[in-house]
């Protein structure tokens, strides 16, 4: 597998981004919505949920993760920027550029400041 799969998915994506001359993917970080911490825990059987982020596993390349929102629930999602190998600093200024458009990062309201303590969003 680590000789010949790793490189033929690296490949295929590598062939993608250059295909489509792609910067980057953008997807949902989660497939499904987050549960309360107070639901009651899954007894379906254990399946592998199927993710982009395990292309990013697999190839090695970087993936980054920024805030998207929030459920109906006020549970927060994430969004992810997917990109080639060595594209870090595009993946960080699409992350920053989504952030300041969106505005989806807001003070945490199930975590308050402890004591002499203070959280500030920008």
């Amino acid at each position: 597998m680590r000789d010949y799969g790793l490189p033929l998915v690296r490949a295929a994506v590598e062939g993608l981004f250059a295909a489509e001359k792609l910067d980057a993917i953008v997807y949902p970080t989660a497939t499904r919505r987050p549960a309360l911490l107070t639901a009651p825990p899954d007894t379906a059987p254990a399946s592998p949920t199927a993710s982009a982020t395990n292309i990013a596993n697999l190839t090695g390349f970087p993936d980054l993760i920024v805030p998207a929102g929030f459920t109906g629930d006020d549970l927060p999602v994430g969004i992810s920027f997917f990109g080639p190998a060595f594209s870090e600093q595009k993946l960080l200024s699409l992350g920053y550029s989504f952030e300041h458009a969106t505005h989806a990062r807001r003070r945490p309201v199930h975590a308050p400041a402890l004591k002499g303590e203070s959280i500030s969003v920008p």
